[in-house]
């Protein structure tokens, strides 16, 4: 479990960049290890499962809404959410079941960028890149 936070923290801050302005989402590749870490411009192998794996933002006030638009069942299911700041801070996450549904909120520290994350147990690590 060590291993794969700092992998995490590694990508994630490799990948944080100067954030200003308001709020714009989007799915920039970054640094991020092809075959690896997939987002929408860097979709890999599973390019016909990007509106359904990439993880959306949305920013009400001071909390940051990650959804998966993914079915959930016990043979395929979102594992996890994790919303981490630009320098690699986790800020939260959130494990599913399968029972469950893939949404999760988050109070955020304040401007800066962020990455939302989710993990499919079939089609690997989603990463969206987003500024407030």
């Amino acid at each position: 479990m060590s291993d794969r936070r700092q992998f995490l923290k590694i990508a994630l801050t490799a990948a944080a960049g100067v954030a200003v302005g308001g709020v714009k989402a989007s799915a920039e590749t970054g640094p991020f290890p092809s075959g690896v870490v997939y987002t929408e411009s860097d979709s890999g192998m599973w390019k016909k499962k990007v509106g359904s794996h990439l993880p959306q933002v949305s920013v009400d006030g001071d909390k940051v809404i990650i959804e998966t638009r993914h079915g959930m069942s016990s043979d395929h299911y979102i594992v996890r959410h994790t919303l981490v700041a630009g320098d690699g801070t986790v800020i939260g996450s959130k494990v599913f079941t399968p029972e469950g549904k893939p949404i999760s909120s988050y109070a955020i520290p304040g401007k800066g960028c962020y990455f939302a994350t989710s993990f499919c147990n079939l089609h690997d690590f989603w990463v969206t890149k987003f500024t407030i």
